[in-house]
């Protein structure tokens, strides 16, 4: 048996179910998000990064980071996740014009753990599914070699 590859086969297999997890856990959170009470809170800090050429010019404009703070029951709290998926161009675009740092935003936050909070609730509109099936795939395919591997040496 190729040792080697098999560990790194099963490896590579954990992660994936690793992923799938925090996939599953993420989807779960993002569609309860819907249902979360919100409060007025201010956006303190927004940051475009990772060059892409708009217009000719290279723009920081790939990802976006946020963190903005709020206020629950009488307690302060810091916010630093936009949504539950990944913002990418042009949707980062969007969101820093439709919420320029200072501005006054809806934070959606769980009632549970307010500290647990997001100023986009819900999930991605065109591809809701996409974590959990790029992950799933992945554990389907890792799977499937980790087992050929296994069985491949017992022919």
């Amino acid at each position: 048996m190729n040792t080697t590859y098999f560990l790194v086969a099963v490896g590579f297999l954990l992660f994936c179910i690793y992923m799938l997890r925090h996939a599953l856990i993420n989807h779960r959170n993002a569609r309860a998000s819907n249902d979360w009470a919100f409060v007025t809170g201010t956006l303190t800090e927004l940051r475009l990064w990772g060059k892409r050429r708009i217009n000719g010019e290279m723009v920081d404009s790939e990802n976006l980071s946020v963190q903005y703070q709020y206020e629950v029951n009488g307690k302060n709290f810091t916010g630093s996740r936009a949504a539950f998926y990944t913002l990418h161009y042009p949707e980062t675009i969007d969101f820093a014009e439709r919420y320029p740092q200072g501005s006054r935003v809806s934070v959606f936050y769980n009632p549970q753990n307010p500290a647990e909070s997001v100023i986009v609730p819900g999930l991605h509109p065109q591809k809701p599914n996409s974590e959990i099936w790029l992950a799933g795939v992945g554990v389907v395919v890792l799977f499937v070699t980790v087992i050929g591997v296994f069985i491949g040496e017992f022919k």
